[in-house]
């Protein structure tokens, strides 16, 4: 990762996360690729391991959706963001005491 900026996808306002999965498809995808060689420079155009990270960020954007709009899923569950504008994890809050997993 090259780019100077952290891009925190919790720090997105909705109105721009509801416009960004609003758009076609081939539209999602040309953003998502902008992303994808602003943040993964390094990665070769049209290789495998590029379009793994486009469909990452599509989900990403989804399940950012789904935990801003789902009362149960915003209380209950935490998720952890990377600097790129991915979703790494969402952990169940239950589980996490002190910042230690907790196995049961």
């Amino acid at each position: 990762m090259t780019s100077n900026n952290d891009f925190i996808l919790q720090d997105l306002s909705d109105d721009l996360l509801d416009q960004i999965l609003s758009l076609a498809p081939e539209s999602k995808t040309i953003y998502f690729l902008g992303l994808t060689k602003e943040y993964y420079p390094d990665i070769e155009n049209g290789s495998e391991y590029q379009q793994n990270i486009i469909e990452s960020y599509i989900s990403s954007y989804y399940v950012e959706k789904m935990y801003r709009s789902n009362r149960f899923f915003n209380e209950k569950f935490s998720p952890v963001y990377t600097k790129t504008g991915l979703i790494r994890n969402v952990w169940c809050d239950l589980f996490f005491i002190d910042d230690d997993l907790i196995v049961h």
